[in-house]
């Protein structure tokens, strides 16, 4: 019998969850175990006292549990176990459906379609959009490009060549946790948790985003203003990746009233994203191309 930990199905999950992705995209919601995710948080914050330790019961409670939902299926052996562990792998990050919606958002601010554009923003960030002027949306998109390539790409991946599939399922419910918790005490566990596992691969990121930026920005701008602009951001993780951005494109990202990051730089224009996206595509392709070079060659399971 195949063992399930050997690393020649590790890559193997790794490649066909890639193609899933770039082939079908997002799963239908009713199968989506992200959806999951979200149901079984929202189901319990609101059975739960909005308190410091309910907030710690439930991250507990839905960590664990998808921690061990894939431990179980990471003993599955042969062909069905090495569909079911690339079909979870693949709903806990997506390169082609960050890339759609930027690019959507992209064609309505090049045509001054604004009313469009404010209707779908919320898609990426959460910023009231209403008194965004079109500079200001075109920085609230590359902003999201640059921090869900960490949240959406790279730390599922980082996880999962940890850990293997409770490695990724269990990073996507701490940072699924994250957005639905609130900024209260009820969502202090599932922050402080969200940055800690974070902490590592958003750092790591300033290195891809930079060699992604050699056919479409400037790399050594992407380490000078990452390094000099990060501590900007309420966020201690979002600043690396989203200041790295603004170095690679030349263009200051702003957020009213928190922070500027590039402030000696112009504000972008909607082609800006356009880039913004093609350097997140590169920045994948090395990320996936060390990924299964670890897998392949020096993969050690840690679970």
């Amino acid at each position: 019998m195949e063992n399930h930990r050997d690393e020649t199905m590790i890559w193997k999950i790794l490649l066909i969850a890639i193609l899933i992705d770039l082939i079908f995209g997002e799963p239908p919601e009713k199968i989506h175990p992200v959806v999951w995710m979200g149901k079984l948080i929202a189901g319990l914050r609101a059975h739960m006292n909005k308190s410091k330790i309910g907030g710690v019961i439930v991250a507990l409670i839905v960590v664990g549990g998808f921690t061990l939902a894939g431990y179980l299926i990471s003993l599955i052996s042969g062909i069905v176990g090495l569909i079911i562990s690339a079909y979870i792998l693949k709903a806990t990050f997506s390169i082609t459906c960050l890339a759609g919606t930027a690019n959507m958002m992209e064609k309505y601010l090049a045509s001054d379609d604004l009313k469009n554009a404010k209707k779908n923003l919320p898609k990426l960030v959460g910023r009231d959009p209403a008194q965004l002027s079109k500079k200001e949306i075109n920085s609230a998109v590359i902003e999201s490009v640059a921090e869900n390539f960490v949240d959406g790409i790279f730390s599922p991946l980082f996880y999962f060549l940890l850990f293997g599939i409770p490695g990724a399922l269990a990073y996507k419910a701490i940072n699924t946790l994250d957005s639905m918790a609130g900024q209260g005490d009820f969502g202090y566990f599932s922050a402080k948790l969200d940055d800690l596992v974070n902490y590592i691969p958003a750092r790591l990121s300033v290195l891809f985003i930079s060699a992604g930026a050699i056919f479409y920005g400037s790399p050594l701008s992407a380490l000078k203003i990452s390094r000099r602009d990060h501590g900007l951001t309420k966020s201690p993780n979002s600043g690396w990746p989203m200041a790295a951005m603004a170095g690679s494109l030349a263009v200051s990202l702003k957020k009213p009233d928190h922070y500027i990051l590039g402030s000696e730089l112009d504000m972008p224009e909607s082609y800006h994203i356009k880039r913004a996206v093609r350097i997140m595509e590169i920045a994948t392709t090395f990320l996936i191309i060390v990924s299964f070079t670890i897998a392949y060659f020096v993969y050690l399971p840690l679970y």
